[in-house]
């Protein structure tokens, strides 16, 4: 199922069939469920992300406060380290055999925007809690616009509304929005800042709805160099990678 974005992860192909369907996802949570997804990865054991990492002592403890706040509304055992989501890849093949799949092409691309767009530092805090229909999350304030030039950069064509956010956890029932959303504005949480330099391919085990993180290679926004941490999870060969 795709990555942590405010699409329905109760299967990678939601059947709404309806305007009245389309009106209850905006006014309930969706309840996910934790499953293997075969039908969405067909196999393919990695699904591929651009993040930003935030895995800091401080945003762990935000998010457990947040995950604690909301209880067994959410579903247990988020394994998935503090990140922002700033583009959606693919599965990793050496050819291409749908659209879902990356291949060294799309990841050649990657770079190239990537270089050309050259933002170099940048500067976030977190904002408020807030939620989606399918999870909840930090959010987020500051260079959001330079977030979203990257995101344009590296997936052009996608249409999906982008906001940037650090997810908590996704929901194990359907409860009211007004409900969550009184609940959230309950909890008061400061400022973190984050100053961002490098952003970071990773995969996540496909069958797992909320599995680790696993970093691929960073890509620094300052100098365009490229550091290959654990290329084993890629299909194709990169230098200097394990």
């Amino acid at each position: 199922m795709p990555a942590d974005t405010s699409t329905t992860l109760r299967s990678p192909t939601p059947d709404i069939s309806s305007t009245t369907q389309l009106e209850d996802m905006a006014t309930h949570t969706i309840a996910c469920r934790a499953d293997n997804f075969v039908r969405w990865h067909l196999g393919r054991p990695f699904y591929a992300v651009w993040i930003v990492e935030a895995d800091t002592a401080e945003m762990r403890a935000h998010i457990s406060a947040l995950r604690r706040h909301l209880g067994d509304w959410l579903l247990p055992d988020y394994r998935r380290q503090p990140h922002i989501t700033l583009a959606v890849c693919g599965f990793p093949q050496a050819h291409a055999t749908d659209t879902h799949s990356y291949t060294q092409a799309d990841f050649q691309r990657d770079i190239a925007c990537l270089q050309n767009a050259s933002p170099g530092l940048l500067k976030l805090n977190t904002g408020l809690a807030d939620s989606f229909t399918t999870a909840a999350y930090l959010g987020l304030k500051g260079d959001i616009d330079t977030l979203h030039a990257m995101r344009t950069a590296l997936r052009a064509t996608e249409t999906q509304p982008y906001v940037p956010h650090i997810t908590a956890g996704f929901y194990r029932q359907r409860l009211a929005m007004t409900d969550v959303q009184q609940q959230l504005g309950a909890l008061a949480l400061p400022e973190i800042p984050l100053e961002i330099t490098e952003i970071t391919l990773a995969v996540y085990a496909s069958a797992e709805i909320a599995g680790h993180l696993l970093p691929v290679c960073r890509y620094s926004l300052e100098d365009g160099s490229l550091q290959v941490l654990q290329s084993r999870y890629l299909p194709w060969r990169m230098p200097g990678g394990v």
